[in-house]
């Protein structure tokens, strides 16, 4: 990709989808866990008024997309974020994403795994160790762990994203939206109660709601908007690495926001994982010379990457 304006095009989602995890933070101050998420994917969904069905891809592929990527990966991300998981160290946990999502295509889709692959695995799950014992009674394991199940079932929707074959991604992830609403709101009703939800729904405030609109308006239809452009001019293989810039800005933001600090061992694992990532996703040499075929469908939800979040 050189193109300087779809460079800083990159560049400006990627710091969109940082600082999501500060709104997400801020939207969690004024709405239960499972209850955000029903809200952010009802409001999502409300564009399939105008966003068409893609048609041509199977039903059971589409609900596979809502029950792990949206539904399960944000119930589990969510409430691991309500429960002491702090915005900055989400964003770079949620990035196991990708070692489990090339092991569910290993394993799922018989998908060949490179030996540079299984390495960025291997590393990214150490760094993801070391987090963990660098916790120091300051981030829950149980926490940790929730966010850590999100990257996995962010995995294996995505392994039901590549199956579905969708022609247009955001149509694909609008109505995948709209599917996951109604069990949101169901788990939300029976997790937190009439009074519990009446009491979010009456009582809001700015920030909350603020956080709620950022990560609907900027977070998906801008940002993902404007990825699903990238990748339907470019290889996904040279537009994906700029993810990995989402993590350091996500801490960075963090740190400015909310004055989240992590200790040595913590920065030592993020930065294992940051090199695990880059291992996995970083294209290989053959693949910097392919050029993008408009005909064929290039538009995925999981080539979206951070935007899931």
């Amino acid at each position: 990709m050189r193109n300087p304006r779809h460079i800083a095009l990159a560049l400006a989602i990627v710091a969109i989808w940082g600082v999501n995890f500060v709104a997400i933070g801020y939207a969690l101050e004024g709405f239960p866990p499972i209850l955000l998420a029903a809200l952010r994917f009802a409001l999502t969904g409300l564009a399939a008024l105008v966003v068409p069905r893609p048609k041509e891809v199977r039903w059971y592929w589409a609900a596979g997309i809502s029950a792990f990527m949206f539904f399960g990966q944000y119930v589990l991300l969510f409430t691991g974020m309500a429960h002491g998981m702090p915005e900055g160290l989400s964003s770079l946990v949620l990035q196991c994403q990708a070692p489990f999502t090339v092991l569910a295509a290993a394993l799922l889709l018989r998908e060949r795994t490179g030996l540079r692959q299984l390495l960025g695995i291997t590393v990214a799950i150490g760094g993801l160790v070391v987090i963990g014992a660098g916790r120091g009674g300051a981030v829950p394991l149980g926490s940790l762990l929730l966010v850590i199940g999100a990257g996995a079932s962010w995995a294996v929707g995505s392994v039901c994203n590549r199956k579905a074959g969708a022609e247009n991604g955001f149509a694909l992830m609008v109505w995948a939206s709209l599917y996951a609403a109604p069990p949101l709101a169901l788990a939300s009703l029976m997790a937190d109660g009439p009074h519990k939800i009446g009491h979010a729904l009456t009582h809001v405030h700015l920030a909350p709601v603020l956080g709620l609109l950022y990560v609907v308006g900027l977070s998906t239809f801008v940002g993902l908007g404007a990825w699903v452009v990238l990748i339907s001019k470019y290889p996904a293989s040279s537009v994906a690495p700029y993810t990995l810039g989402v993590p350091p800005i996500g801490m960075l933001a963090s740190a400015v926001v909310t004055g989240e600090r992590m200790n040595a061992l913590e920065l030592a694992g993020a930065a294992v994982v940051l090199v695990g990532l880059v291992a996995i996703v970083w294209p290989r040499r053959e693949a910097l010379g392919i050029v993008a075929n408009p005909s064929l469908p290039t538009a995925k939800v999981e080539e979206t990457a951070a935007a899931a979040a």
